[in-house]
């Protein structure tokens, strides 16, 4: 089903509003602008399975207060890009919503696995990619192209139903809200603010912390300007040349004229912006210069991170997970750092949720010697508990 007038939108979504599950999709394209350009949205529920087209439908508020009831639950694969867009248009963050990406991740069917996969792996079948790279913005769109967009949500909803009975015979629904979390939280949707921006620019250490405040001014304004023009931000400024406008802090169209990489075309439109941004970062207040964060140059003691990926990689096999999934290597430098600099673990990041009871709590009984890790006679890895009279009995 293809819709592309108001009143058939209105008729869908009235088919629709009773559903208890929602199966969506979006298709864009984000190549030369700051937002996302919506060529197409997918919903499917219920034997429904449309293609909504946000070009021909100037007026889509039946679709956003269908997607706005919170007791319809929202399934998506890879949800990210799709509820960015959608947080543009609603306002607001979508929710309950279910990723089918992450709950394949907990179940043991891989990290990040692939639209094409998971469709495979629950009900066998192939589906092409061959429209991957159309522009979903240019009409008309062909039957080929509205049919490969309706398989992403027509095979979604059977992946969905399959995860939710593997997730309840696992026991693991609740590992699921704690790794939804952030996509229902609304900073996750958020721009950086316009303070932390130039901490983005390659090579901003090098600037010393007057450059670093003109520096901080230049890159808000940059994103300022790409959200107004809805373009990259690079297509305004390079970094490079952003960089040595900070270090230099040109006073005039003269100064700006010798920055290398700074086109003419743009100097004639922005200088007077850019000058003022400069001057704005040479008067600001020493107690309001922007500082980077430090750099962290914490190295743990030898084979200590090593040793906890291994018990990391055997609870893994255990609850039959990516070992990444549990944590990654980053998540286990920091939970070294924390204990090693006697730091309370509890808010640590492998202390929350299900996983401080999947990993988080073994890897501290390790740090503290109460675990120990030991090859079986089958040559796998074991963990087993640190009989500490038996230790000091033998010294």
């Amino acid at each position: 089903m293809y819709i592309t007038t108001e009143e058939d939108l209105i008729a869908l979504c009235e088919r629709l509003k009773q559903s208890a599950v929602l199966a969506l999709d979006t298709e864009f394209v984000r190549e030369k602008t700051y937002y996302h350009r919506l060529g197409l949205i997918q919903v499917a529920s219920d034997g429904v399975c449309a293609v909504i087209d946000p070009i021909q439908i100037r007026n889509l508020d039946p679709f956003l207060d269908l997607i706005r009831n919170p007791k319809t639950t929202k399934v998506f694969h890879a949800a990210r890009q799709d509820l960015e867009i959608l947080y543009r248009l609603t306002g607001d963050v979508v929710r309950p919503v279910f990723d089918t990406q992450i709950a394949a991740s907990v179940v043991g069917w891989g990290q990040q696995i692939s639209f094409v996969k998971i469709v495979h792996k629950v009900i066998g079948k192939k589906i092409h990619k061959s429209e991957t790279y159309t522009d979903w913005c240019r009409r008309p769109l062909s039957e080929n192209q509205i049919e490969y967009a309706l398989d992403d949500v027509r095979y979604l909803f059977p992946v969905y139903e399959k995860l939710i009975k593997v997730l309840r015979k696992l026991s693991r629904e609740e590992w699921l809200a704690d790794e939804f979390r952030f996509l229902e939280d609304p900073e996750s949707f958020e721009p950086p603010g316009p303070k932390k921006l130039f901490m983005k620019i390659k090579n901003v250490r090098s600037l010393a912390p007057r450059s670093l405040a003109v520096m901080c001014e230049l890159a808000a304004w940059r994103q300022q300007e790409a959200q107004t023009r809805d373009c990259l931000a690079k297509h305004i400024i390079r970094d490079e040349s952003l960089l040595e406008m900070a270090r230099k802090a040109p006073r005039d169209d003269q100064g700006l004229g010798h920055i290398r990489g700074f086109h003419r075309k743009e100097a004639t439109r922005s200088s007077k912006e850019i000058l003022a941004a400069i001057q704005r970062g040479l008067e600001m207040p020493e107690d309001q210069i922007p500082r980077l964060p430090e750099l962290d140059i914490y190295r743990s003691p030898p084979g200590v991170e090593e040793l906890l990926a291994a018990y990391v990689q055997v609870r893994a096999d255990e609850l039959k997970v990516e070992p990444t999934v549990l944590a990654d290597r980053k998540k286990i430098h920091d939970f070294v750092k924390c204990y090693d600099q006697g730091k309370s673990v509890e808010g640590h990041f492998l202390y929350r949720g299900w996983r401080k009871e999947g990993i988080g709590t073994l890897l501290h009984s390790v740090l503290k010697g109460e675990q120990c890790l030991t090859i079986g006679e089958k040559g796998q890895l074991q963990v087993l508990p640190v009989d500490r009279d038996s230790s000091k009995s033998s010294s």
